[in-house]
């Protein structure tokens, strides 16, 4: 209502770090040499200019909370210690900092009881749904428990922990406080939340207000993944799961739990700049780095390029600037928010491989074919959008993947890979070739040194 919405935002690579990366630089993954989480602590990555980094030099105060996981070196611009994920640097570890801020509210580690299982991040206990890979182990003794070595990807349930003290309020209290210190000058200040993401389990009241029996499972969980890509994650033991609906109604109940808390904090921030009288001349943007499947094909997290791992928000609000409720549904990118913010706020820089999102935004809608990379031997690695059709291809002629054609108007769940099953094989052999060649293109102008592995790639047996 008070900006723009971009219904057809894509992650420009739906991990985490490269994805971070590629949001403040501009630049793409292969670009920015972060690729995988494993690049979290490369040393290979170049000495980029992102736009905080931009922003800082041009007198901006710079602040950043919450979860920071991408390349540590990018955190020199800022004025507080970011605290990252992981335990590659000398700053404290973000979930130290956050259950030492737990200690501050009066929430002490308490072991689990019967039924329970330790939430290592919170140390508090959490009731599992059966969906958690450690379900069948709430009824041991705690010495027992306390040895489980339980992931973050495989935790599902309630946790105990009070009403408002949870990892997002923290990073919204420091959010709150930063306004404060920055409000009398131009600032630049990132509240990144971690949820929603695994681990998922959540407090009430968030947990309970959408119960599973009220949510709808995905049109496509049964999916017989014919001519698909990623048909081999769902042969996998573990992935089976992610097929069965009460599964997957109990996965989104928390999801959604986890969503509406994070909108509930968003709003406490909003709120604050209205107070602080900075709402007006304040750039807001809200978005995130993936998204996650929900059992959409009886698959779940991320990294692959089906809408509900690669398609992510973007919202916009620049009063006076932006007209609001404007809607963009032409297909944009992450790698477009970098140019963006220094255009809004009249700042040159060197140019990137993303273009501003302003002319979109002004209704000229320039062309623009929408690009997303992801690593992996036996997967696509490469996804071009263009218009209502979607190529996933391998980056490698040896790359033993099934590489896919989707035409999203009328096929939005992705279930009929027009290479493999096409409804017209002339047009739909003669689309998959110009997507082919328009990705060409684009690697050409971006990503020169790998053009010539997607060119003699053969769509066709």
């Amino acid at each position: 209502r008070e900006g723009v919405i971009f219904s057809s935002a894509y992650s420009a690579n739906p991990v985490c770090v490269p994805s971070r990366a590629v949001f403040l630089t501009g630049f793409s993954s292969v670009n920015a040499r972060v690729e995988t989480n494993g690049d979290y602590g490369s040393k290979d990555v170049p000495d980029v200019l992102t736009f905080d980094r931009i922003l800082k030099a041009e007198g901006y105060a710079a602040e950043y909370y919450g979860k920071w996981h991408t390349p540590y070196q990018f955190t020199d611009c800022y004025d507080n210690a970011v605290n990252p994920v992981g335990n590659k640097e000398k700053a404290p570890h973000i979930i130290k900092a956050y259950q030492a801020w737990l200690k501050t509210k009066g929430v002490e580690p308490r072991v689990p009881g019967e039924g329970e299982l330790l939430s290592g991040r919170n140390t508090r206990p959490y009731v599992p749904v059966k969906l958690d890979y450690n379900f069948e182990k709430a009824g041991l003794d705690p010495d027992e428990k306390s040895k489980i070595n339980g992931k973050q990807s495989t935790q599902y349930g309630r946790v105990d922990l009070p009403p408002n003290i949870s990892y997002a309020a923290y990073n919204t209290e420091q959010t709150l406080d930063a306004l404060e210190r920055v409000k009398g000058g131009p600032f630049t200040l990132t509240c990144s939340f971690d949820p929603p993401h695994p681990p998922m389990v959540i407090q009430d009241p968030y947990y309970s207000m959408y119960p599973p029996e009220s949510i709808p499972v995905p049109e496509s969980i049964d999916d017989p993944m014919t001519g698909s890509p990623y048909e081999r994650r769902v042969n996998q033991a573990m992935e089976n799961r992610y097929g069965d609906a009460e599964n997957i109604r109990h996965m989104r109940s928390i999801y959604y739990g986890m969503v509406r808390e994070i909108d509930d904090k968003i709003g406490e921030i909003l709120d604050k700049l209205d107070e602080l009288g900075l709402a007006e001349n304040t750039l807001v943007i809200f978005t995130s780095d993936h998204g996650e499947l929900l059992g959409d094909h009886g698959l779940h997290s991320k990294s692959m390029f089906y809408e509900g791992a690669v398609h992510v928000p973007l919202l916009m609000r620049f009063p006076g600037r932006i007209k609001a409720g404007t809607v963009v549904e032409s297909p944009v990118s992450t790698m477009d928010v970098c140019p963006t913010i220094l255009d809004y706020l009249g700042i040159s820089a060197p140019e990137r491989d993303g273009i501003s999102l302003r002319p979109f935004i002004e209704g000229k809608l320039p062309e623009h074919d929408v690009v997303s990379y992801s690593t992996g031997d036996n997967e696509p690695n490469y996804m071009i959008r263009s218009g209502n059709l979607k190529l996933m291809i391998a980056g490698k002629p040896d790359n033993p993947s099934v590489d896919a054609l989707y035409d999203l108007k009328t096929d939005p769940l992705e279930m009929r890979n027009l290479i493999v099953s096409p409804v017209s094989k002339k047009r739909n052999r003669k689309q998959a070739v110009e997507m082919q060649a328009k990705l060409v293109k684009w690697m050409e102008d971006h990503e020169p040194h790998r053009a010539d592995e997607i060119r003699k790639r053969e769509l066709f047996n």
